[in-house]
């Protein structure tokens, strides 16, 4: 491995990490302030965040390790913001959100190979734009402008990780699919406990 590309890999964990820190902080720091408060502290905005890391990484390894990085970086910012607020950490939410970084890195990893062509690229391209699917489901009862974000970020995702028209056509069909199951098993709900 040259020394250009070691640097620059650091850099990207780097960036990842504080990326993070900020987000995390930032979503303990507006919590319950309107909109914004909403939208940064609303797992949506943590998958785009994450996939668009993922997306242009340059190997599917470092991709599951920037993703997994980032959301480290998201927990550490937001429990590190509540302990110097002297507010208390329970450890099972922190290990609660630590398992779910690990559910990202694998997610980081699925979104790297959405760059893979025919149907394997539709396959990947469909799992973070279901999630941000299914997350925004509700918006068809009542429109707020957190869930509008989230329906942006699915599209924005949509044209980014299936670049032409058949890969998109291809992820089409899989995003309904597992927008559906996420949204009749409830998973959302299920994981966060009504929370979403």
């Amino acid at each position: 491995m040259s020394r250009g590309k070691k640097k620059f890999d650091v850099v990207f964990i780097l960036f990842a990490l504080f990326l993070g820190l900020f987000m995390g902080w930032a979503s303990r720091d507006l919590q319950g302030d309107g909109v914004p408060g909403v939208i940064i502290g609303n797992v949506g905005i943590w998958i785009f965040v994450s996939a668009l890391l993922a997306a242009y990484t340059p190997e599917a390894f470092q991709a599951a390790l920037h993703a997994f990085t980032y959301f480290i970086g998201v927990i550490a910012g937001y429990y590190g913001n509540i302990l110097l607020c002297g507010g208390n950490v329970h450890v099972k939410a922190v290990v609660y959100w630590l398992v779910f970084a690990v559910v990202g890195a694998v997610i980081g990893f699925i979104v790297w190979n959405s760059r893979a062509k025919e149907w394997l690229g539709g396959i990947c391209a469909a799992v973070p734009v279901s999630l941000l699917a299914a997350e925004a489901w509700p918006i068809y009862k009542a429109f707020t402008i957190p869930l509008a974000f989230d329906v942006v970020c699915a599209v924005i995702l949509l044209i980014l990780l299936a670049p032409g028209k058949y890969q998109k056509l291809m992820a089409f069909p899989f995003i309904i699919i597992f927008t559906f199951a996420l949204v009749y098993f409830s998973v959302f709900g299920w994981i966060f406990g009504g929370w979403i």
